[in-house]
């Protein structure tokens, strides 16, 4: 069997399909880890006469709150480096490949899935919201770290 770009080019389409999966997968694990965090810390904050050990359990809690944030941002920008860098190769399959190898005939470069350009904006794009919202929860569990101390 010869493999042929025809292959090549949907393992890379496949591979763009699960570099998607996987950075929005990894978004919505941040999401359920800081939603139990911010419950738990909220829950022992709200017992206005808690013992120093909630304290300690508080700062137990958002310390990890802190650290997954930062690891997060790296995950969500170097997930989307991966995305982006399958996009590019499909890219160029699809403009230097002569068509008549496995394109239809009369499909115009344009029509072809990777070649369509769509409107970005910078704070609505996924790089964007995968890196920058990891670590505004970790400034937020910061935000709670202080109030634990000085609230």
């Amino acid at each position: 069997m010869k493999i042929g770009y025809e292959h090549i080019y949907d393992s890379y389409r496949e591979l763009v399909i699960h570099a998607e999966n996987i950075s929005w997968g990894r978004f919505q694990n941040l999401l359920i880890i800081n939603s139990i965090l911010v419950v738990a810390w909220a829950t022992l904050f709200h017992d206005k006469d808690a013992h120093s050990w909630a304290r300690l359990v508080m700062t137990a809690i958002t310390i990890p709150g802190i650290l997954t944030g930062i690891a997060w941002a790296d995950l969500g920008k170097r997930s989307r480096q991966y995305l982006d860098l399958y996009k590019a190769k499909l890219q160029a399959i699809e403009e230097h490949h002569d068509k008549k190898d496995w394109w239809e005939d009369g499909i115009p470069i344009t029509d072809r899935p990777f070649q369509v350009k769509v409107a970005t904006y910078r704070f609505s794009s996924s790089t964007f919201l995968l890196f920058w919202t990891p670590l505004l929860f970790s400034l937020m569990n910061l935000v709670l770290l202080l109030a634990t101390w000085l609230g």
